[in-house]
């Protein structure tokens, strides 16, 4: 490979690349998987137990839906140099909630539901410095205690991170950034897209990103898991942890546009919002999400312990371009054009990623 091609590869497949994907690779094999199963399988078991029909219905749907993002929140454990199977406890049961309220804010209706469903408790859950009140009040709560035992369960292992005080401003900062997604589920609302634009232009603005991209990826949760992952390493500084959460709101916007861009069409058929629709044509969404790809890549790049953040963010990216959507008729030479570009890595895992699904049987998340 020529000088030139290799500066303009954004996650180049080096000797060193490759040792890293292979230790990563074999962590995850060895424990990481088995630990994410058995996390998963128990708090399935504790939400088919839950009393109230409606929210028994939404919490299994949200853990069946959105099974590819636990296995990818859990895959940040890879980050710290140590094993610490607590952190993958914590990621998982983070993302459940966070899937949790992204599902039931969707289909909010019923009375305990939308309860539940606003994305401002997920601050809460992780500031541990404030008392925590509960997701229900009254005795027995509606889900038998399902959802607080989730908020525990985060509570309870981010107390024991080291750095937990370090991060702690970029967790309620972050969550707070969230926020738009309630707006975003709100169908009732007659001017929902203009308070998007209003909140996005507030609170989310991002010099080189459009308002809707920023409000797109708010809502992923990566910049928090990152944070939560290097605050179980010792040796973390407090540098890195806000140069990584800067570099992984790149991620989180890249991670949910491409989430909009597999289901396009689907949301199409049910008139559902989707980001895509905002940009001018199909050639200048692309231009857009190639610069957005480019950009994620070369931001975690730059980080400390650069090359286990490219590995991480290679994967996420190739799940996505591999789903059953994007390989689909309808996408099949956008996605081709988004592969191209998304560096030698990327490409390399995706055969990976591709029979990844087809021995677990997952969808698009």
């Amino acid at each position: 490979m020529s000088a030139r091609a290799r500066n303009s590869d954004p996650a180049p497949l080096t000797p060193t690349q490759l040792s890293t994907l292979t230790a990563a690779a074999t962590r995850e094999l060895l424990w990481g998987l088995r630990e994410v199963r058995s996390t998963v399988r128990a708090w399935r078991g504790r939400a088919a137990a839950i009393p109230d029909p409606m929210l028994r219905r939404h919490a299994l749907d949200a853990l069946d839906d959105k099974r590819p993002l636990l296995d990818g929140a859990a895959l940040f454990w890879t980050l710290p140099r140590t094993r610490n199977l607590e952190l993958i406890r914590l990621l998982v049961a983070f993302q459940i909630l966070a899937n949790f309220h992204d599902h039931a804010g969707e289909r909010a209706g019923h009375g305990a539901v939308e309860a539940a469903a606003s994305i401002r408790t997920l601050g809460a859950v992780l500031d541990i410095h404030r008392p925590w009140r509960g997701y229900f009040v009254g005795s027995p709560p509606p889900d038998d205690g399902y959802l607080d035992s989730l908020a525990f369960t985060c509570r309870s292992v981010a107390a024991s991170l080291p750095h937990y005080d370090d991060i702690r401003p970029i967790l309620i900062d972050h969550a707070a950034r969230a926020e738009v997604m309630d707006i975003d589920h709100d169908a009732r609302s007659v001017d929902r897209l203009e308070q998007l634009e209003r909140f996005a232009t507030a609170r989310l603005a991002h010099p080189d990103m459009f308002w809707w991209e920023a409000a797109a990826g708010a809502p992923s949760m990566m910049s928090v898991h990152v944070a939560l992952a290097l605050a179980a390493d010792k040796r973390t500084t407090p540098d890195e942890h806000a140069r990584a959460a800067d570099a992984y709101i790149w991620v989180g916007t890249i991670a949910s546009l491409l989430d909009n861009y597999i289901d396009q069409h689907a949301d199409t058929a049910t008139d559902t919002h989707n980001y895509m629709d905002y940009y001018d044509s199909r050639e200048s969404s692309l231009e857009r999400m190639t610069f957005l790809i480019e950009r994620a890549l070369r931001e975690v790049s730059s980080l400390p312990r650069g090359q286990r953040h490219l590995v991480l963010v290679a994967s996420m990216i190739a799940m996505y371009l591999t789903s059953d959507s994007a390989r689909g008729s309808q996408l099949r030479s956008s996605t081709r054009a988004l592969t191209a570009r998304s560096g030698t890595l990327t490409r390399a895992l995706m055969p990976l990623l591709a029979g990844w699904r087809l021995v677990y049987r997952e969808g698009d998340a």
